[in-house]
This record gives structure tokens, sequence and C-alpha cells, in this order.
């Protein structure tokens, strides 16, 4: 099911609401067009978060946020795990659902490791520095290498080695393949070449019907391209 998007006199009950970027909300919007729910896209402009956040609209000053009839859910994380459940998307057996939250849990150094870069308003200095984070001692490429030695330990292929496509599939999915995708400059999807279990989870996750549909509804030029099936073809020629 494609995402949903406002049109006249419709009014939905779900609405996420995050900046125009795939970043920490992707997988809640992959997750909600899986679902049953009636929902919309809002995106979020800079001017808008700072009204947001001023009118107390963010429980937590941050976004994205959900907007629920039973009241507002912020963080992505819970978000996820929320949109997750009606896309059935979490596991029944107790300990695979545990499995699910510790890697959840686990991407957190992943999530963060650009934060310290978004301030920089020099953009040769960040570059320099984000690049310095895929150097062998960097912490980018610790990250890497730890989720490629996950994926390869997984016996099912699947992120948490769950049965079935979760949670935390559409949140790897989509914040690791997302940071390759040019929109944070200073970051060469050549990167990725270095880890053949990351570029063969690529594949499994973007040729999964459902996520294979989904992207489907977006162009391969833009943004979103890292998320097709061939999207690191070109990259090793």
């Amino acid at each position: 099911m494609a995402r949903k998007r406002s049109i006249a006199k419709v009014i939905y009950e779900y609405s996420l609401h995050y900046f125009p970027v795939p970043g920490r909300a992707e997988a809640s919007r992959v997750a909600l067009a899986l679902s049953k729910l009636p929902w919309e896209d809002v995106e979020v402009s800079s001017v808008g978060y700072e009204i947001m956040k001023n009118s107390g609209d963010l429980p937590w000053d941050m976004l994205p946020i959900l907007k629920t009839p039973f009241g507002t859910i912020a963080e992505s994380s819970a978000i996820l795990r929320f949109a997750g459940r009606e896309a059935g998307l979490i596991p029944e057996n107790p300990y695979q659902a545990a499995k699910v939250d510790e890697f959840i849990e686990g991407m957190g150094p992943l999530a963060r490791a650009l934060d310290s870069t978004f301030g920089i308003s020099d953009i040769k200095k960040r570059i320099q520095l984000r690049k310095e984070l895929f150097e062998p001692q960097g912490a980018g490429t610790f990250n890497l290498k730890l989720l490629s030695r996950k994926i390869a330990q997984s016996e099912t292929g699947w992120a948490a080695a769950t049965d079935e496509m979760s949670i935390a599939d559409l949140k790897l999915f989509t914040e690791l393949f997302g940071l390759f995708s040019g929109n944070y400059d200073g970051i060469e999807a050549s990167v990725l070449l270095d880890y053949p279990p990351l570029l063969e989870y690529h594949s499994k996750v973007s040729n999964e019907p459902r996520i294979h549909r989904y992207y489907q509804n977006f162009l391969k030029d833009e943004i979103r391209w890292t998320f097709h099936p061939d999207a690191f073809e070109q990259q090793k020629n």
C-alpha cells in the first residue's frame, strides 16, 4: 500500500510529522504504509518545526511525532513499534520480539553517528569530519563492521534473526542505506563495497515484495534511490 498524503476534504485519523527526508521517520512511514491505518505523511519545514516546538506540540521537543486519535506519540522507536504492531511486523514469539527490541536499541550508535556534524556550517570541515567517521578507526566504520557481523550471523538473513521481516529490518534498512543516498555530503556510497553481507542484506530487503512495491512509488533518481533493488550495482562496477 502506498503512503497516503492529505487531499482536500479528507481527514486522516493518524498523521506522521517529520522533515521532508527519509531520516528517522522512514521506517515508521513504511510500517504505516503496510498497516491498515488511515494515515497521512506531513512534511515539516524548519520554520514549521520551530512553530510546533514553541506551541508545545512536541512532547520531547523533537520530530518525528505520530498524532493518533488517542494522543501524540513521540520518539522514532516508539512510533515504529506502534506502527509495526499494526502492520504485523512484531513477532508473536516473546523471545524473537525481545531480539527485535535488542537490535533496535543496538542501532543507537549508528543513528547518532552524524549528530555531531549537523551543526557545522563550514562545509569543508563538515565533509572532513564525516569522511573521518568511515576511516579505519572511525565510529562509522566500527558500526558498519558490527552490523555486517550481525547480519552474517543471522540464520534467517533478517536483522534480528527472526523468522520473518520485522520492524528491526525496517529500521536497519532505511537508516543504514539512507546514510549513503547523497543527502549527507561527505559520505560516499562506495563505502559499502567493503561490507558484502550488508549489500546482500540490502538485496534481500529491497526485493521483499511489500518493500519492493512500496518503493516503486518513488523515482530512482530522488532521495530514496538507495531503497531500490539495484541501488548499489553501479558502485560495484
